[in-house]
This record gives structure tokens, C-alpha cells and sequence, in this order.
């Protein structure tokens, strides 16, 4: 096995990371709107936290994912991506712009990137060698 991660972990990743900094960028524009003044400020700081949780478990999980033999890495990323494939669907009539279908085509890039072979090699828990 090599030190290097495939080609398809380096695309979850990338992507994870990016989403990541979608979710920062929606806690940061939260907290903006509640120290604005809203009369909804507890769901406005509920979703806020919400959100930098999301950011920092995509940014924890996409770099357990590079160090490789991680298999806990994959759960939350594809946990992630299923709610978003099943909000944009959700949402697609409501939406008029063509945002949706960029969070669904990366949520499916990630789940196909993360169940090739080799990534599933990749963050499969590494055993031991012995030498003999």
C-alpha cells in the first residue's frame, strides 16, 4: 500500500472541504442576521451552531480521510451528503436559481468518489505487518 491517497480521496476531500466552507460561510452569514436583530433568534443561533458543527465535522472527517485507515472518516461525510441530496430534492421546485443542482451533482461526486474500490481500501483500518 502506498503513503499517497487515491485519486478519489483527494476529490471527496477537495469537495467535503468545500463544503465545509459553504457551512462556515452560512453560520458566519447566521450570526450576522442575529446580532442584526431578528425576532427569531433562537432558531437563527440554533441554526448557527448547527452549521459551524457541520463545518467542522466535514473539515475534521476530510482530513481523517487523507490520513487513510480511518474507516469512522466515511460515515459522517456520506451521512452528510445523503441530507443534502434529500434537501435539495426537497427543495428543487422551490428554488430558482441552480444552486441545488450543484449541491446534488457534488453530493453524488462525493458518494461515488468515497465507495470506489480504492478509497474503500484506503480508509479500511490498516493491519500490522509482521515480518517474519
Amino acid at each position: 500500500m502506498t503513503d499517497r491517497a487515491p485519486r478519489s480521496v483527494w476529490v471527496a476531500c477537495v469537495l467535503v472541504w468545500l463544503q465545509a466552507l459553504v457551512a462556515l460561510a452560512a453560520a458566519t452569514a447566521f450570526f450576522a442576521v442575529l446580532f442584526r436583530g431578528t425576532n427569531l433568534a433562537g432558531a437563527t443561533a440554533g441554526l448557527a451552531v448547527i452549521a459551524l458543527g457541520v463545518a467542522a465535522l466535514l473539515a475534521g472527517a476530510g482530513y481523517a480521510l487523507l490520513r487513510g485507515g480511518r474507516r469512522w472518516a466515511r460515515s459522517p461525510v456520506l451521512t452528510v451528503q445523503f441530507l443534502v441530496g434529500a434537501l435539495t430534492v426537497a427543495g428543487w421546485t422551490t428554488a430558482t436559481q441552480p444552486w441545488p443542482v450543484v449541491a446534488l451533482v457534488i453530493a453524488v461526486a462525493v458518494v461515488v468518489a468515497l465507495l470506489t474500490p480504492s478509497a474503500v481500501t484506503w480508509t479500511a483500518p490498516r493491519r500490522p505487518t509482521s515480518e517474519a
